[in-house]
């Protein structure tokens, strides 16, 4: 009865008219628990997959999807994404709460996409184009599409046609379906459409999600757990001019926590030192104190390994991760392979 290959697979069962839950496991398949009255309906989603083994890395093929990335040409708005920049069929999401500068922020970083030959649109749930305009207009932003629509099946058929390579949608909570389905039911739905039509069309799909006043997700959890990358931004609570955006998981790249100034024509994307009420520059984090130390060394020693990087920060584990986030980054070289491994300030 179950295909290798199948997508979804439905089973009818007599069950009383009442509504039940049911949560099935068989082996290779994911089951979806969905709730079913007198339809007698399971969904089940099956996960394909090409592997029949196990596979050393080096002999796995990297797919040249993953060396096309999008850079905006601000250094400190792609240190936001990992530094490397955005991967096509990626799907991120950015979570802050109303009135943060979500929507200005995507439409400028659009524009700069758009000033690098991308092509970009603005999906707005909310706000007419007329409204969207007049912000662009404030804002100096003049390249970006924008467009006011809300069900999903139909603003990926837009995206497919026009064969757009990074879309913005505003907002999560507002996105409807075709088809009736509500609640979570829909959340997952969306989910789950939105991260396979970005990977199948290979367009980038920003999502912007509301946050409340607790600091909690409007709606569930299963957005955050969808996307590859969520960044959360908020108001620094010493400097309300200012926005720290900070990237709490990065499936393409490395996580960080950047600070920029917002004013009344947008962000200016320029990294900025956050202080305190003292006037003393906040606590750095471990993270930033750890590349801290291996830069330093490199500096005084022109280059460095990875025995002496585990010294410097008294674990093999941290000096790893450390120094592929810099190489990511583009702010360390590296050259050879295993323990016979240097690396050095990159040359720009």
């Amino acid at each position: 009865m179950l295909m290798a290959h199948s997508q979804l697979l439905k089973i009818s069962l007599a069950a009383p008219a009442h509504s039940l839950v049911l949560s099935l496991k068989v082996k290779g398949i994911i089951m979806l628990q969905s709730q079913y009255s007198s339809a007698n309906i399971i969904t089940m989603k099956v996960i394909k997959t090409n592997s029949k083994g196990f596979q050393r890395v080096k002999d796995v093929k990297i797919p040249e999807i993953y060396s096309r990335r999008f850079k905006t040409g601000r250094k400190d708005l792609d240190d936001v994404f990992g530094g490397s920049g955005l991967l096509p069929g990626m799907s991120f999401m950015l979570a802050a709460s109303a009135g943060s500068g979500k929507t200005t922020c995507m439409l400028q970083m659009l524009e700069l996409l758009e000033k690098t030959g991308k092509k970009t649109a603005y999906v707005s749930c909310e706000e007419a184009t007329a409204q969207l305009a007049f912000t662009c207009k404030r804002l100096g932003v003049e390249l970006v599409s924008v467009a006011n629509m809300s069900v999903i099946e139909d603003i990926f058929d837009v995206i497919a046609k026009g064969k757009y390579e990074i879309v913005i949608l505003d907002s999560f909570p507002a996105l409807t379906s075709r088809k009736k389905i509500r609640g979570r039911h829909l959340e997952e739905y969306l989910s789950n459409y939105i991260t396979s039509k970005a990977k199948e069309l290979e367009v980038v799909v920003g999502i912007i999600q509301h946050m409340t006043k607790l600091g909690q997700y409007r709606g569930s959890t299963l957005l955050s757990h969808s996307v590859d990358c969520t960044v959360m931004m908020e108001k620094s609570k010493d400097n309300p001019s200012i926005r720290v955006f900070n990237t709490t998981k990065n499936r393409f790249g490395s996580t960080n926590e950047i600070c920029f100034h917002m004013t009344q024509i947008g962000f200016d994307f320029e990294k900025v030192e956050v202080e305190s009420n003292e006037g003393k520059p906040a606590k750095k984090g471990k993270t930033a104190q750890y590349k801290d130390k291996i830069l330093n060394a490199v500096k005084e020693r022109k280059n460095i390994n990875l025995q002496l990087a585990s010294q410097l920060l008294e674990c093999s584990l941290k000096a790893q991760s450390v120094l592929r986030d810099l190489t990511m980054q583009s702010i360390l070289s590296k050259e050879g392979r295993g323990a016979k491994a240097i690396w050095t300030v990159l040359q720009k």
